[in-house]
């Protein structure tokens, strides 16, 4: 049974178990391990209230975490947040208790997140001192001082609009010398940028990354969870992504990158160009997050038959379906160890006889190797790849090979690299700032 306990009023939760605080005493106890009731209590929770939480509750949100005694001590500190939580370390007077969050900077990215207080403005009530950079951490019966750190320093990747420095500048310093990466509190990247547990490590003042993209396969997500370190996205790209991949079905299609080639070669290649309308032909769509709906939205519009496949999605069809009804494929998945080499020979070998294939999620969704097989004998009718396993791949031998086939077109990930696109992206990192910021100027 998990144990967690959100407040409303003075009601919590249990597992399925609902009640007041005092009646739930003798439950409670059931969960912990050869301690009486009165023990529980000598350990856990004060006998009075503690006379600066009134000081605190004016400052700003209260969080209580930890085990026993996050929910214990919540009739005495009335926090904004309450959650049960297993610290980093295996230790403490109540082993036996299981815990809604794996660890405690899951639960306090929970709290976070409930309270729209980042990690250093948020005071957490706690019998679980685990040395996060930027957690204060207070135990009912100690004193406390507040010395919140007001000094931001923005850490900008240099593919990101220059835009944003004046807004952000209201709230703290901006910079893109990536050797201050130890004084960053805010991340602003996109996916060349890659935010590993190493990067962490040396970022320890970091509470906030803001990623402009659609996938979170460049940052380490769980490390991250662990360190309290709050991840925005601004996926606000998919119109950019969508109307590349309207044009590459067009190339593949018609033969426009072909043609245009060989024209500049000085060949006449017309009549070896017999290319397709797509009207009336089926899409198939693998994920149908935003992008994806985006995408299906213009192939529709030019009258193609559009389904797709997404586990996470009801109305969708079998992968395997798909493949083979399909007359083009398009990739919009991000990547995670789910759909990592999704695409592989079994799965190029149900597509459609002379099928076209579009990759605009993520490079390693593909085994590309098959892919050159499928391409070379004539299984698949062409492929548009915008995305590759390194970026740029001009040192890979798939690369080299893909690059001489005729019925590919290749281009460097620019699905979302668009002026109205950039535009959307500071609008959305600025509104981002402003939710976590608002203490500071729209």
């Amino acid at each position: 049974m998990g144990v967690s306990a959100f407040r409303t009023s003075k009601v919590v939760s249990f597992g399925s178990c609902t009640y007041f605080w005092k009646p739930c005493v003798s439950r409670l106890a059931k969960f912990l391990s050869g301690m009486r009731e009165e023990e529980f209590y000598d350990l856990a929770i004060p006998r009075e209230r503690p006379v600066w939480i009134r000081d605190l509750r004016n400052i700003g949100m209260i969080a209580s975490l930890g085990w026993g005694l996050a929910p214990t001590t919540a009739v005495l500190t009335e926090p904004d947040f309450i959650a049960a939580s297993e610290p980093l370390f295996r230790s403490g007077y109540l082993v036996n208790l299981i815990n809604s969050y794996e660890s405690f900077g899951a639960a306090l990215n929970a709290a976070m997140r409930f309270t729209r207080t980042l990690k250093d403005r948020l005071t957490v009530i706690s019998d679980v001192q685990t040395g996060l950079k930027g957690v204060r951490v207070l135990s009912p019966r100690e004193k406390f001082q507040i010395k919140p750190d007001n000094e931001e320093l923005f850490l900008l990747a240099e593919n990101i609009s220059k835009e944003l420095d004046r807004y952000l500048e209201e709230v703290g310093e901006v910079t893109r010398d990536w050797n201050r990466i130890e004084e960053a509190t805010v991340m602003i990247i996109r996916t060349n940028k890659k935010v590993n547990s190493k990067e962490m490590e040396r970022a320890r003042r970091l509470k906030l990354i803001i990623t402009a993209t659609h996938g979170l396969d460049h940052i380490d997500i769980e490390e991250a969870r662990k360190r309290a370190i709050i991840v925005e996205r601004a996926p606000v790209r998919a119109r950019a992504v969508a109307e590349l991949t309207l044009a590459l079905a067009l190339d593949l299609a018609r033969g426009i990158s072909l043609g245009d080639r060989r024209m500049r070669s000085g060949q006449w290649i017309k009549e070896n160009l017999k290319g397709m309308e797509l009207r009336g032909k089926r899409a198939g769509i693998i994920s149908m997050g935003i992008v994806g709906s985006e995408i299906a939205s213009l192939l529709r519009a030019i009258g193609m038959e559009v389904s797709f496949y997404d586990k996470y999605k009801d109305g969708g069809k079998p992968l395997q379906r798909l493949l083979k009804e399909s007359d083009i494929v398009v990739l919009a998945s991000p990547l995670t160890e789910e759909t990592r080499g999704m695409i592989g020979k079994k799965e190029l070998e149900a597509m459609k006889d002379g099928a076209l294939l579009i990759n605009v999620g993520r490079g390693e969704l593909i085994d590309l190797n098959a892919l050159i097989e499928a391409l070379d004998s004539g299984k698949l009718g062409g492929a548009a790849l915008d995305v590759f396993p390194t970026e740029p791949p001009f040192g890979e031998d798939s690369y080299r090979r893909l690059s001489k086939m005729d019925n590919v077109v290749l281009t460097p990930h620019i699905g979302g690299n668009t002026r109205e696109s950039d535009g959307r992206i500071t609008q959305e990192v600025m509104r981002i700032v402003g939710k976590w910021f608002p203490q500071y100027p729209d």
